[in-house]
Order: C-alpha cells, then structure tokens, then sequence
C-alpha cells in the first residue's frame, strides 16, 4: 500500500488584505515626510485618510483568519489613524481675528527696510496699487 506524502499547499487567507493595510498606513506616512522635505505647505488630508483605509484592510485580513500578529498589527494601524486624526484637527488654525481687514484703514507702524530706509505705513497712502508681503520664518 502506497500513500501519497504530499500535502496541499498551506493557503494564508487574507494576507494580502494585511499587506496592502499595513503598506497604505505606511505609505501615507512617507508621503507626508515627502511633502514636509519638499516645503509643501498644504493639509494632509490623504495622512489620516489612508491610515483608516489601512485599518479597514487590516480588519477584512482578521477576518478572513485570526492571529495574533493581524491583532497586532490592527492596534498598531488603529493607533497609527487615531494620532493622524488627532494631529490634523489638533494643529487647526484659528480664524484670524487681527487689526488688518478689508475697507478698513491700516494701523500704523513704523519699521526699516532691508536696505535701512525707514518704512512707515504714510508710504502706503495715495492712489496707487501696493501689495504688502510679510515672511515668517527661517531663511
């Protein structure tokens, strides 16, 4: 009597829904440092928004098998989605509420220019078209 000694291959459901959960959560964090590198100053809405996609992976992948390395890597996306939410509606500037309007007089101020002339806001009056550019910041 012969007996076969091959057994079928051994299947892993749902690890491709843990790698592509685990590598969105991933992916949107190195976007981010990309635009953060590139001095890209707009809200990064895709950070926490492929985070939670991941999440969403990561928990078909569980449901498909359970393991204890699923549940870990699902409270670490989780945890990952929760601190990306919390930083971008955390880090929301409040609306501007300062002295400059529009149809409203600029407040008056004095200062030096870059070459060492005096600047005073009487140069800003008369009928010409002035557009007043401030930078903040590191040069």
């Amino acid at each position: 009597m012969t007996t076969s000694s091959t057994a079928a291959p051994r299947r892993h459901p749902g690890r491709l829904w843990l790698a592509l959960g685990l590598g969105l959560a991933a992916l949107g964090l190195c976007a981010y440092v990309a635009q953060v590198a590139s001095h890209r100053l707009a809200t990064p809405w895709y950070l926490p928004a492929s985070a939670t996609l991941g999440a969403i992976l990561v928990v078909v992948a569980l449901w498909q098998a359970r393991s204890v390395g699923r549940i870990l890597g699902l409270i670490l996306v989780v945890l990952l989605a929760g601190a990306e939410w919390t930083f971008l509606l955390g880090t929301r500037l409040p609306p501007y509420t300062g002295p400059v309007a529009v149809d409203k007089p600029f407040p008056a101020f004095k200062t030096t220019r870059a070459d060492g002339t005096p600047f005073t806001d009487q140069d800003l009056q008369g009928e010409q078209t002035i557009v007043l550019v401030s930078f903040r910041g590191r040069w």
